[in-house]
């Protein structure tokens, strides 16, 4: 765990605040006194294996000791840039799960595996064999005389005995003086020809540096092996127009060509001879093609593919302008590299590294091809600049345009284009291979050379499926921030997609035991969690509607809320909208796990969650109100109407789970003879209720005397105030242009109270104007203008009335109390939160299931004193006893 901690950090972590790091990835603090240390330095120095502590700017720093099995992490990490974000530690998950793209495989069965495990077995599985690799690269180079350019030696290496050059190669060979020579030019050219002798070779001419590929590399041959003949070819370089024309050639045969036919083929096409010399060497076009070898120990018969990244090359700039950059600019310049292939499998893992909002993440491939491929670039820009960076200096940078960037200390080198010039001296620049922007002095800017463009931009934008509406909600920006941004997922494109047009994906977290949807959860984060079902302790529901019944124990409810109320009025709408449409219209086009829309149930429109696909037209759904699963195909489903979809998103799912108090599940779930009976009698019942616990915490606002106070229930008071603010709203707009209302006796209003608005029953009408009101959540009674009382509205009633009228249990004559003792017993309750345990409950009216129409006989309890409960009945007695003994 420690060592996961020091290599997600490429800078190091300073002891001072590696305890703390460990505890946001760990949940602990580093159990020093188990493991016998009293200090932090002396533990970390017992296990060098693990960790390298360094002296830098006079601070302590740790550092992961890389070990062959965790090297592939480490090299991931160092490819990595800081976007230098402060305020917390991008910690990335490296905890990834295999997501089938057939919910049929592995019969259904999830089969999970680390990312460090897996990585950890790759790493086992390439071990860098240095011997066994420099035998190899010497058999490799004898068929390339004239050398071979250092970029494409991972390539001719894997064609050739089949298995991935390990990347600490292209750092070592330099090194290998006595198998090969590295040729570095005042250009972004390097080769790496045979040793023949110890002097390189010359430099090739200064023509046409685009022509050129990044990198080139000698070797000399064994010596129980014949010297290859001096070759005119290495310094020879092709033209720009054969260069373009063997690629056309190539591109119209995607199949492959044998490199014999070329010159016959070159010359029907063009008219023109084609140069013999290529033949001779083809690592002359390894740039543009691919090179195989068909026939062992044949090097004379060759075909020769089209190279995936020139086959999208084209020499039309504004083929490229339908591709666009991460950073959102305009390119200043015709020259861009060709577009970011994506992976061939369902699921790629991305590296999210910004979330500008939902229509905006950037996201990077993870992958060996993609980190090796950009490693070899920054290392070609590195040796080229550190060369030759008096002549590439950019000293007028644009906003749009292209270029190199120096990193601050130094040593690095990426791919960038200007944001923002902010000044003589400084300016914003977007990492086109990074995904984030930074700022930087204008010295650290440099001539970005065509030549380092034939690789894609590494960084590439998306667009999150279902929040296209919501895209720069805060709470959705906050979702994205916490759920995504420095982290490892797994991403699902969905199609279609048209050409040139942005991704439209599905992000998914892996690395716990349930994987999380990215999308459906951000777009859960906008609903009003003030519209949930009111459940309540100790509390009776009425009208509760039972809507299924799992073998699993699991019955699900719905119980009338204000979020009922409002999904009722917008359903009734959408059923209004489609009868007016034509069904085409209101299709879903893009289906996908995660997916909110709508589907018929019981003859009505009701909102559904898409939980699992099966292919493009059947899938599984939920209906979320009603806690039921079905299997449908595409065609029955319909998008919200547009006009609605932000009404319809608020509302929390009205399907509520519960369980049977006192009856546990037996092992393997109910029989189904049990689940059937439990819905044939709760499934058609007209009168169900409820009622999830023993003790309610409560607020006592009003305590008259022990024989009469109101209770309010605690967990439901901040519903109240969110209510009280939403009446505010609506009552202060409407209720002087109203008319006036008819006020009759025992009916229920809004009234306005010292500038509040309240939910009140008239208990009186006077003659004078004034009517006398009782508080339903408050339980008090009040006189207030005739004026002042608005209809109450259907939305304001979903909430129930939160004052409960009690009386206190433990006592038999509830109408004795002294004045004295009725003080006491006020300043003990009133305005204090207590513990309530309720004795019984005495119904009102007829109306049977309202709490505002019930009397509880009840216990209080004051649990604020610590070490013992204070029950309030006794309390009370005792004082009634000694205020008797003193009368």
């Amino acid at each position: 765990m420690l060592r996961s901690v020091l290599q997600s950090s490429k800078t190091g972590v300073s002891v001072s605040s590696l305890q703390s790091e460990y505890r946001g990835l760990c949940g602990e603090f580093i159990p020093l006194k188990k493991l016998g240390y009293s200090k932090l330095e002396d533990y970390l120095r017992s296990i060098p294996s693990v960790v390298r502590l360094e002296y830098c700017m006079g601070e302590i720093k740790c550092f992961a000791a890389v070990c062959q099995e965790t090297a592939h992490i480490a090299e991931l990490v160092a490819r990595q840039k800081s976007s230098k974000k402060s305020g917390r530690s991008q910690l990335v998950n490296c905890r990834m799960r295999f997501k089938p793209s057939n919910p049929y495989m592995l019969n259904g069965r999830r089969h999970t595996q680390s990312f460090v495990s897996y990585v950890r077995t790759l790493s086992l599985q390439n071990l860098y064999n240095e011997e066994l690799v420099q035998s190899r690269i010497s058999q490799l180079l004898q068929n390339y005389c004239s050398g071979l350019w250092l970029s494409k030696l991972p390539e001719v290496y894997s064609e050739m005995f089949s298995q991935k050059l390990h990347p600490q190669t292209l750092t070592d060979v330099e090194k290998w003086t006595d198998i090969c020579v590295v040729n570095t030019y005042n250009l972004p050219t390097a080769t790496l020809n045979p040793k023949q002798n110890a002097t390189p070779l010359a430099p090739p001419p200064q023509i046409g540096s685009d022509i050129l590929p990044l990198l080139k590399v000698t070797f000399s041959p064994t010596s129980d092996s014949a010297p290859c003949p001096p070759s005119k070819s290495s310094t020879v370089v092709v033209s720009a127009e054969v260069r373009q024309r063997i690629k056309e050639l190539l591109s119209k045969n995607s199949h492959g060509l044998w490199a014999h036919a070329l010159p016959k083929l070159f010359m029907e096409t063009y008219k023109v001879p084609f140069p013999d010399h290529i033949l001779d060497n083809l690592s002359l076009l390894l740039d543009i093609c691919t090179v195989e070898y068909p026939i062992p120990h044949n090097k004379k018969k060759a075909i020769l593919y089209i190279c995936n990244t020139a086959d999208m090359e084209a020499t039309d700039s504004q083929q490229f302008s339908r591709h666009p950059l991460p950073s959102g600019l305009e390119v200043v310049g015709a020259v861009l590299p060709p577009p970011l292939v994506p992976p061939s499998e369902q699921y790629p893992s991305v590296l999210i590294t910004d979330a500008k909002s939902s229509n905006t993440v950037t996201i990077r491939y993870v992958g060996e091809s993609y980190s090796n491929a950009q490693e070899a670039m920054e290392e070609a820009m590195h040796s080229f600049y550190n060369q030759s960076s008096s002549h590439h200096t950019r000293s007028n940078p644009v906003v749009g345009q292209l270029v190199a960037v120096r990193g601050e200390d130094g040593d690095e080198l990426a791919r960038a284009q200007v944001m923002e010039v902010m000044g003589r001296d400084k300016v914003k620049v977007y990492y086109l291979d990074h995904g984030f922007s930074v700022e930087t002095s204008v010295t650290n800017l440099l001539e970005l050379h065509q030549d380092f463009l034939s690789l894609p931009f590494q960084a590439t934008n998306v667009r999150l499926a279902g929040l296209e509406t919501f895209s720069s909600h805060p709470l959705v920006l906050s979702s994205l921030d916490k759920l995504a941004v420095g982290k490892i997922l797994l991403m699902e494109a969905l199609e279609p997609c048209q050409q040139g047009e942005m991704p439209v994906v599905v992000l998914y977290d892996t690395s716990q035991d349930d994987d999380v949807n990215i999308n459906s959860t951000c777009l859960k984060a906008l609903q009003d969690k003030t519209m949930n079902n009111p459940l309540t302790v100790n509390a009776t529901y009425q009208d509760v509607c039972v809507t299924d019944v799992c073998a699993d124990g699991i019955i699900h409810c719905q119980l009338p809320s204000r979020g009922a109320a409002r999904l009722s009025k917008l359903l009734e709408e959408t059923e209004a909208i489609f009868a007016s449409q034509v069904t085409s219209e209101s299709l879903v086009s893009r289906p996908f796990s995660g997916k909110f829309c709508l589907a018929r149930h019981k003859g009505k429109w009701s909102r559904v969650e898409i939980t699992t696909m099966y292919g493009n037209r059947v899938m599984e759904i939920l209906f979320i109100d009603w806690g039921v699963p079905a299997t449908v195909e595409v065609t029955a489903l319909r998008e919200f109407p547009p006009l609605l979809l932000q009404k319809f998103v608020i509302i929390p799912p009205q399907a509520t789970k519960c369980r049977l108090a006192d009856l546990a599940v037996p092992q393997g779930d109910w029989s189904p003879e049990a689940v059937l009976w439990v819905k044939e009698v709760v499934l058609r019942s007209e009168d169900c209720k409820m009622k999830p616990g023993q003790n309610m915490d409560v607020f006592v606002p009003v305590a008259c005397h022990p024989g009469h106070f109101v209770l309010q229930q605690w967990q439901d008071l901040h519903k109240l105030v969110v209510l009280m603010g939403e009446m505010i709203l609506y009552y202060n707009q409407t209720w002087q242009t109203n008319t006036a209302t008819d006020v009759k006796k025992g009916d229920v209003y809004a009234a306005k109270i010292d500038k509040n608005w309240h939910r009140v029953q008239v208990k009186g009408i006077l003659t004078n104007g004034l009517v006398s009101v009782y508080e339903l959540d408050h339980g008090k009674h009040e006189l207030v203008q005739r004026s002042l009382l608005q209809p109450l509205i259907e939305e304001f009633r979903q909430l129930p009335f939160q004052a409960i009228s009690a009386q206190l249990a433990g006592e038999s004559d509830y109408n004795s109390w002294t004045e004295e003792a009725a003080m006491l017993f006020r300043n003990h309750v009133e305005n204090h939160a207590l513990v309530a345990q309720v004795e019984s409950v005495q119904e009102l009216s007829e109306v049977k299931g309202e709490l505002w129409e019930r009397r509880l006989t009840v216990y209080l309890v004051d649990t604020t004193v610590e070490a013992r409960d204070l029950w309030i009945h006794s309390i009370i007695a005792d004082i009634s006893g000694d205020l008797s003994s003193a009368a």
